[in-house]
């Protein structure tokens, strides 16, 4: 693909997971440091580097879907050329927008069911739903960016073919 246009929608997500990534890597050096140095190991701080990963994997699937950095199967668009790679894409496109959806609903009605039992998280003792909430969050960014893309590729401003290396 070519490079897609610039998003009309700012990036957000990028700056949630690259947050949550220079937030884990602290927590994670003070852990070492006070482990290993000290003799004194922090309760939370596994816990929280653990939540704060998966929160920027979650978010961070949006950003790629907005900068074209996820990896796909050029398989087809590859043997076939220009001639079905805009129908591939397309095809490709909504099938991710689906199983975004199918994420984004299944996990809001998860995070609900987690905020009416009240569960908490061992070490943070935060609510566990906190945690739970970056899978309808990402998804639903990801949705947005994938249709957005979409659209991209629907109106010509994005040609799905594959660039002629030789």
């Amino acid at each position: 693909m070519r490079t897609p246009p610039k998003s009309s929608i700012p990036s957000v997500e990028k700056l949630i997971s690259s947050l949550a990534l220079v937030m884990m890597t602290g927590i994670t050096a003070i852990q070492v440091f006070n482990r290993y140095v000290l003799q004194n190991s922090l309760d939370w701080s596994e816990e929280m580097a653990r939540y704060l990963f998966i929160w920027a994997v979650y978010v961070g699937c949006s950003y790629a879907t907005q900068a074209d950095r996820h990896l796909e199967v050029t398989v087809i668009r590859n043997i076939f050329g220009a001639r079905l790679a805009r129908f591939a894409t397309i095809c490709a496109s909504l099938c991710t927008i689906a199983f975004c959806l199918f994420v984004t609903v299944l996990g809001v009605k998860f995070v609900i069911f987690l905020a009416s039992t009240g569960q908490k998280t061992p070490a943070l003792e935060i609510q566990a739903y906190w945690v739970y909430l970056c899978m309808p969050v990402g998804m639903g960014f990801m949705t947005i960016r994938t249709i957005e893309r979409l659209w991209w590729v629907i109106t010509g401003k994005i040609d799905p073919a594959p660039l002629d290396h030789n």
